[in-house]
């Protein structure tokens, strides 16, 4: 036997040699930590006092794990080991790709710590690949054909990198020639390329295997790969988040029975009075503008309607959800997102879309994929910039983790069946050209992002950009009714500053 000491309490226990170079359980904290000779020393055995103990045994090199090895590289420190073992434990999967998706270890170094690691590098890249058999569920011409690559299966459902997730026709097609359910996401087309090299050689006609990398080198296939794997884990990441709480299910159901009157979904309000309070904060804001103050719950209900009065509690019930990290400013976040809201409520309104429901919440939720890609993979997303807005930020999400706040907004969106309008305004509103039934609402939500995510600095630049989403407001074909457009935004801009902190 062998005495195993506990990195992270220090208590002593015995464990078998066979177990050196394993993940053992402490009997003390209930972590797991890698058994090294660091840790590890031979145990007295039964018989006489003083007996000699045993050396410690050396793992043989091809039984030693791949985190310890990461350790001893100066790769990985040994309490992010032990997070990963414990994601890996808790979640599943491949160990490099947990430390990947937590953000201590990125893809290329792991792949160049792999390529230095004689008869590990072939072995272990051969289990980070995607499997032969998902592969061939999608010939090579039509991968290449439509920038297409198969990233996960579970039952039914495929999921797909595309560098086009929009495309109906191609995955209408891949449906009916696969027999599968396509769940399609937007992918980096250089990831989507790099894997195809790898997967379809020109000179062979069947999906191939990996072999190892050269020594000393980054296979940019393999990058790739990891890459896509991490977008499919992100994404069953994302599924596993929690449900929403019984309040916002509850209202729901009561929003689509044709039998409920305001009285009754103000009683499933009350039950939650965080909730009720806030719902009577925003039916007071300067959002929807009341004339006189709303007191009740039963007169919120009646005055903002059923389908209002839902997208109020759910908007609500995800900010309690979310609240829960020190590593990101929540209270800027939901600043922003208060703001747009009550800038969409407020241009809908001037445009005459103001019998659109959801209008509120689709303003308040547009960002939420953020907050997914922040609870799913934290270490990572808490290396970009808070402050990058647009194009800059989609780009930095893209290039470090492989799929936007929007897409992963969308994934929630789905998780949690939210309404189809509120949706699209999240997966479309940096793209409002592209959506599909709720164009009015997606297109509105943009033009408010876009006056309200950054506050200008000077008059000048507060001109240039109304004026520029003035220019926005034109080319998605919303025309304010009363007034120029511009002088609507900048009333929109000047009621968005005296909306009160409600969250």
């Amino acid at each position: 036997m062998l005495m195993f000491t506990c990195d992270v309490c220090g208590h002593q226990s015995e464990m078998g040699a066979n177990d050196f170079g394993d993940a053992v359980r402490c009997g003390g904290c209930g972590r797991e930590t890698i058994a090294t000779k660091q840790n590890t020393a031979g145990a007295r055995t039964g018989g006489r006092a003083g007996g000699a103990s045993r050396p410690v045994p050396q793992a043989p090199e091809g039984r030693r794990r791949i985190g310890e090895l990461l350790c001893e590289a100066g790769l990985i420190t040994r309490g992010q080991l032990n997070d990963a073992l414990e994601r890996q434990r808790r979640d599943g999967g491949k160990l490099g790709e947990v430390l990947i998706s937590l953000g201590y270890l990125s893809p290329e170094a792991f792949l160049r710590f792999l390529s230095k690691q004689p008869g590990v590098a072939s072995i272990d890249l051969a289990n980070y690949a995607i499997p032969a058999e998902l592969v061939a569920l999608v010939p090579k011409a039509f991968a290449a054909k439509h920038e297409v690559f198969p990233i996960d299966k579970l039952g039914n459902l495929l999921t797909l990198g595309m560098a086009c997730p929009l495309d109906a026709k191609t995955i209408a097609e891949l449906e009916e020639m696969t027999g599968l359910r396509v769940k399609a996401l937007l992918c980096s087309p250089d990831d989507i390329g790099h894997a195809i090299n790898r997967y379809y050689p020109r000179e062979q006609t069947s999906p191939a295997t990996d072999g190892p990398v050269g020594p000393g080198t980054t296979d940019l296939g393999s990058r790739s790969v990891l890459r896509l794997r991490g977008v499919a884990r992100l994404i069953r990441g994302i599924e596993s988040l929690p449900a929403l709480p019984d309040t916002v299910t509850s209202v729901r159901a009561a929003m689509v029975d044709m039998h409920t009157s305001s009285r009754d979904v103000a009683k499933i309000v009350s039950t939650d009075p965080p909730v009720a309070a806030k719902v009577l904060g925003v039916a007071n804001s300067a959002a929807y503008g009341f004339r006189h103050r709303v007191d009740s719950i039963e007169l919120a209900v009646s005055l903002l309607g059923l389908r209002e009065v839902y997208s109020v509690v759910l908007s609500v019930a995800v900010i309690d959800l979310f609240d829960t990290t020190k590593k990101f400013d929540y209270n800027r976040f939901w600043r922003k997102a208060l703001s747009c809201a009550t800038a969409s409520r407020a241009i809908a309104t001037a445009c005459g879309r103001n019998h659109q429901s959801g209008m509120f919440a689709a303003g308040l939720l547009h960002d939420v994929g953020r907050l997914a890609l922040l609870e799913t993979v934290p270490n990572q997303y808490a290396k970009i910039r808070q402050d990058l807005e647009g194009d800059e930020l989609i780009k930095a999400e893209q290039d470090l983790i492989g799929l936007t706040h929007a897409e992963a907004g969308n994934e929630l969106a789905e998780h949690w069946d939210l309404p189809k309008s509120i949706a699209e305004a999240i997966r479309f509103h940096h793209a409002p050209d592209q959506a599909a039934a709720h164009g009015d609402i997606v297109g509105i939500v943009a033009v408010a992002d876009a006056l309200t995510c950054v506050a200008p600095s000077s008059e000048q630049e507060e001109t240039d950009l109304i004026a520029r989403c003035a220019s926005m407001l034109e080319g998605l074909g919303l025309t304010p009714q009363s007034a120029d457009a511009e002088q609507m935004l900048d009333g929109v801009l000047a009621l968005v500053r005296q909306s009160p902190e409600l969250f």
